[in-house]
């Protein structure tokens, strides 16, 4: 269990009690999803996933990323994608369609690399 001024020093540090919240969250479900942490304990016990994640925030290895940050990340991205790669799945495509319409399925795959994308962005050693 946290002391009042770990708490304290870990809400200064965030910039408040639900950005703190919200790191903690998402940090989480990283390492519940298999992400590998960024800071190393000394006793052979596993500790708690909380207790790798204030560790992290307190050796300032994880922070909030800020909104336009992500924005700009991600328009970047879009804007750096060549008009073929929506049709990876190597289906039949209309390559005369100027537009090139944009099916469900590569719809789940931009998605998915999108995320891909943003989490390698979010996840670099500082």
């Amino acid at each position: 269990m946290l002391d009042i001024n770990s708490e304290e020093k870990l809400v200064k540090m965030v910039g408040g009690k639900f950005r703190l919240t919200s790191l903690i969250q998402k940090r989480i479900v990283d390492l519940n999803r298999g992400s590998p942490p960024l800071v190393e304990f000394e006793d052979n016990e596993e500790p708690a996933l909380r207790d790798i994640v204030i560790k992290e925030i307190l050796e300032g290895k994880i922070e909030l990323a800020v909104r336009e940050e992500l924005d700009h990340a991600l328009q970047e991205a879009v804007s750096t994608e060549k008009p073929g790669d929506a049709d990876a799945s190597g289906g039949e495509g209309d390559e005369d369609d100027e537009g090139g319409e944009v099916y469900g399925s590569d719809i789940k795959k931009i998605k998915e690399q999108r995320i891909k994308e943003l989490a390698a962005l979010l996840n670099q050693k500082k």
